[in-house]
């Protein structure tokens, strides 16, 4: 049923982005703390909520990732686990997660390598918009939330059904 994992010639090309129904790519790095992580070996026996987030403190930014704190225990949960994506540094990430009281990490991204690889990148912003992707057990994409405007979040009702499994994958994006 699920299609298999991302042509390699195809991941972060121009143009190419991570789907649903496809392996999600594995990535190594950062977390605030400096330390080297796995997403495969995060992911383990859990599904992931992976945010990609702009590296700006401003009160979009912000916002969201109360957001998602307030969702953390719903969203642990269904079994699932948040972890942050930003093109921020270390020393940018580890101030966002400490002032914010964050109970995940971010993970920095600061050559952008992971956001091309999962099809998000702009030359102009690095991010496109906050983006959402709601990974599996299997590792398999099941739901994808993009946006252009930095206000827009997905409901948490979706990102909950995803984690559950109770609807059918799907893709949004706001524009």
């Amino acid at each position: 049923m699920y299609k298999k994992d991302i042509p390699e010639e195809t991941a972060g090309m121009e143009g190419y982005r991570a789907n649903i129904g496809y392996r999600a790519p594995d990535f190594k790095l950062k977390n605030e703390n400096g330390s080297q992580v796995s997403f495969h070996d995060w992911r383990e026996d859990m599904q992931a909520v992976l945010v990609f987030i702009k590296a700006v403190d401003d009160r979009h930014t912000r916002e969201l990732l109360i957001y998602l704190k307030d969702d953390a225990e719903r969203i642990e949960s269904r079994e699932g686990r948040i972890i942050a994506v930003s093109y921020g540094n270390v020393r940018f990430n580890k101030r966002l997660v400490k002032e914010l009281d964050l109970p995940f990490h971010i993970l920095s991204d600061e050559g952008c390598d992971v956001i091309k690889t999962y099809g998000i990148f702009n030359e102009y912003d690095k991010l496109v918009g906050p983006a959402i992707f709601v990974i599996n057990k299997g590792g398999i994409i099941r739901y994808i939330y993009t946006a252009s405007n930095p206000e827009d979040v997905p409901e948490d009702t979706d990102i909950l059904a995803a984690l559950q499994g109770i609807v059918s994958p799907i893709m949004t994006e706001h524009v």
